[in-house]
């Protein structure tokens, strides 16, 4: 008997979908950040993005206010990740009978700042019961807002990997979070991650720019969904990736590799491009200059061979996988 364990999540997304065949008005259908749908003469971008206690939270580590951030953050961050404003948000709860009303109307006040803070708004959705813990699902829709959008394919042969931000930083928060440890820049990236809305609409105006993901599960493996979608493979190089000092520094004291935090931690909803190498350097100077956030160029895409490799060696991403942990 096969079970979810030995397939993986992405394992269970092929096999779910391979027989689901896109309709009239589809553009994008199953496999980007966002599904990208044509309604008369505009386009929708259209997302929802699941967060469910003990997985993706835990009540001891998080107040009812970062978690709904944080849960409403993840699902926003894919429409960043295509360059498109999201608009309307509808949120689905559910929750035991018991729970605390007091904690929900925090978690909700949460969600609500979160999809303000990007400029969209709470529409609807759906509450019930759930025999226990609580389970938050947002959707969100949003449009581009420029001449294009960014998807995941689109990398070449000879573009750089590129990274905003410092990859790593929000699993440090949150090994510090359960040692109980202060660490006033870290944690924050782990319990109130900003989606990069504004900075994904730039992006997509630069056509050196020829694709995107955000950065959920882990650099190693979302990059690689970039590399997979082009049909390329990817080599990086370790000394170019951007490690914040306040990471280096506190994995030095808690005796944790901040390389392994970087390449494989996941939940920091920065964006990953791949950018056209004559003008790589230019757009992440233009970019740091103006969003004051690191664009590093940290990789290369190679047709020499599919799958990842860091210093010119053969690397596996360890990043999260649902069922497979």
């Amino acid at each position: 008997m096969s079970t979810l364990s030995s397939l993986g999540e992405f394992g269970l997304i092929r096999r779910l979908t391979q027989n689901v065949h896109p309709g009239e008005g589809v553009l994008t259908g199953i496999g980007d950040d966002c599904a990208v749908l044509r309604l008369g003469d505009r386009q929708l971008l259209v997302t929802c993005d699941a967060s469910i206690e003990d997985v993706h939270f835990r009540r001891a580590l998080a107040a009812p206010e970062a978690i709904g951030w944080k849960s409403a953050a993840s699902a926003l961050s894919d429409i960043a990740a295509m360059g498109g404003q999201p608009r309307f948000v509808l949120i689905t709860l559910a929750c035991p009978a018991e729970t605390d009303l007091g904690f929900l109307e925090g978690v909700y006040r949460g969600m609500a700042d979160a999809v303000a803070h990007c400029g969209a708004v709470i529409v609807g959705g759906d509450t019930t019961q759930s025999p226990s813990g609580l389970v938050i699902d947002v959707t969100v829709i949003g449009e581009p807002t420029g001449s294009r959008h960014l998807l995941r394919c689109g990398a070449c042969e000879g573009d750089y990997l590129a990274v905003t931000g410092h990859p790593g930083c929000s699993a440090a928060g949150l090994l510090a979070l359960e040692r109980h440890i202060d660490a006033p820049s870290l944690v924050p990236a782990h319990l109130h991650p900003i989606p990069r809305i504004a900075e994904g609409q730039w992006l997509a105006e630069q056509h050196p720019v020829h694709a995107a993901i955000d950065l959920s599960d882990g650099l190693l493996q979302d990059a690689g969904h970039l590399a997979d979608a082009s049909g390329l493979g990817l080599d990086l190089d370790s000394r170019m990736l951007p490690l914040d000092p306040a990471l280096t520094a506190f994995c030095a004291a808690q005796n944790v590799n901040a390389l392994d935090l970087a390449l494989n931690g996941g939940e920091e909803y920065e964006l990953i491009l791949a950018l056209r190498p004559d003008e790589a350097a230019a757009i992440a100077t233009a970019f740091t200059h103006r969003f004051q956030v690191p664009l590093a160029l940290i990789g290369r895409f190679t047709s020499h061979g599919s799958g990842l490799r860091m210093d010119g060696a053969p690397i596996q991403p360890l990043g999260f996988n649902h069922f497979r942990g």
